[in-house]
């Protein structure tokens, strides 16, 4: 059975996902959506791991690069991690900045 990963990514975040807006280290904005999760999983390097946010790559402007950042309502995050997918989908692991 096939399936397509990519088509599902879309769906749950068209269901779960919220607005964002990403701003790429290279500069400029896109709004996009994106599923978005607090956490306090530990880390070594401190402040350690604010959110987690699966993104779809074709929703963003370009690859997204450690030092990028995304605005989640009030609260603004640096990338600090990226797990890409071969379908499409992206984790981005961001500390909020202060």
């Amino acid at each position: 059975m096939l399936h397509d990963f990519a088509s599902m990514d879309a769906a749950c975040i068209a269901a779960f996902g919220r607005g964002i807006t990403y701003l790429p280290k290279a500069g400029g904005q896109i709004a996009a959506r994106g599923i978005y999760q607090r956490t306090a999983e530990p880390e070594d390097a401190s402040p350690g791991v604010y959110a987690v946010l699966f993104v779809r790559q074709a929703d963003l402007p370009a690859p997204p690069v450690r030092g990028d950042e995304v605005t989640i309502g009030a609260e603004r995050y640096s990338v600090f991690d990226i797990d890409a997918d071969s379908e499409g989908g992206v984790v981005l692991r961001l500390r909020r900045i202060n």
